[in-house]
């Protein structure tokens, strides 16, 4: 699995957290602003003047992002700042401390001793308000107002930032440990097909290093059977090129049983959850194709898409393979087209169906007629 691979499948992932984290921001801080705009604002400049700042609040949130700060965060800084401190000054918008308290809240919501920042944030927004004292009488309701209101709004909108970025960080960390269990699970996958290489040829290069030695023995003293050891090794040498250019074209009889086994102990590796759906079918040994087509179909997935869930259903003449994580763009599956032209040299079918965020492979091809016991190699 490559790096370009893994960050184009976790691109949608990153996109979703960053629409929840927003929509989870403006559900807890919204409802309660826009009725204090509605029911604070004594003229049409003044909610005018709020809705601006909410507006450049809401493009800050549309750029957050865990790992910078959104671009325009100091400018929106400045801007809240400014409009907190006029509503304050003219004692007429005690709830415009609130986009003020949001950008804030996001550029400090990952520093160090952040609980202290947040302190000193909400008394800082606090002393801001309390400019309204410098031209209105003090009273507790205007105290309330411009003193008690923002430092209070201000900790619980930094409470929201904080729960937020933890629930996307959280997700974000699942998403890394997701990724590993992938690549643990393909680079499993690339073991067990060297252990099939070693098996094909380990055996046969030890019987050849032996006859070689014995034919160099007897060139001498029986060159008859020097030469018959020569012509078995090069046999040898003639089958074992044989075998490994099936291995390495996939082109080995498979055990569908033991594949269906297999794709699913590689898919909850790599935590995806999998339903299987065997339909009964005693006697009858699937071919061996199908069991191909998991195997590629159960790779792919695993390489080049992010699914939750996998449904994988199977019967002796089919096999139905459907992932709920595919991008809209995909890279091409030659694997799947190659086995689709054996398929079809054989009398069967493959069918790809591409429907974002589902991905279905289903193949279809009758069983043997020759009663070959699935899982025996060609």
């Amino acid at each position: 699995m490559s790096v370009d691979m893994v960050e184009q499948a976790e691109v949608p992932s990153e996109q979703r957290m960053r629409q929840l984290a927003m929509i989870t921001a403006v559900a807890a801080i919204a409802p309660l602003s826009l009725l204090g705009v509605a029911v604070t604002a004594a003229s049409w400049w003044e909610g005018a003047t709020a809705a601006i700042g909410y507006l450049l609040t809401l493009g800050v949130l549309r750029e957050w992002n865990l790992d910078r700060y959104p671009r325009r965060a100091m400018l929106a800084l400045i801007f809240t700042a400014v409009g907190w401190g006029i509503g304050s000054l003219t004692a007429s918008s005690p709830i415009s401390f609130v986009p003020l308290s949001l950008v804030g809240a996001m550029l400090l919501a990952r520093t160090r001793r952040r609980t202290l920042w947040f302190l000193v944030f909400a008394a800082g927004v606090s002393a801001l308000g309390a400019s309204a004292f410098l031209f209105h009488r003090v009273t507790w309701e205007l105290a309330a107002l411009y003193l008690a209101s923002p430092a209070v709004g201000t900790l619980f909108i930094s409470g929201v930032i904080v729960f937020s970025e933890h629930v996307w960080l959280v997700v974000r960390r699942l998403k890394q440990a997701a990724r590993t269990e992938a690549e643990l699970a393909v680079a499993k996958e690339r073991m067990r097909f060297a252990g099939d290489l070693h098996d094909i040829q380990g055996h046969t290069l030890h019987v050849i290093k032996l006859k070689a030695a014995l034919a160099h023995r007897l060139v001498r003293t029986d060159p008859d059977q020097a030469v018959s050891e020569l012509a078995d090794i090069r046999q040898l040498t003639s089958h074992t090129i044989e075998e490994t250019r099936t291995l390495a074209y996939a082109r080995r009889r498979l055990n569908l049983p033991a594949e269906l086994e297999n794709a699913k102990k590689l898919c909850q590796a790599a935590g995806i959850d999998v339903t299987t759906e065997v339909a009964d079918g005693s006697g009858t040994n699937p071919h061996e194709l199908l069991a191909q087509v998991l195997r590629e179909a159960t790779t792919n997935l695993l390489r080049h898409a992010s699914p939750t869930h996998v449904t994988i259903t199977a019967g002796p003449d089919r096999i139905e393979i459907t992932n709920d994580g595919v991008r809209a763009e995909h890279a091409p599956l030659r694997g799947l087209a190659r086995l689709r032209e054996r398929l079809e040299a054989s009398g069967g079918t493959l069918s790809v169906q591409h429907a974002p965020p589902t991905f279905t492979v289903a193949a279809r091809i009758d069983p043997p007629l020759d009663g070959t016991p699935a899982g025996t190699e060609q």
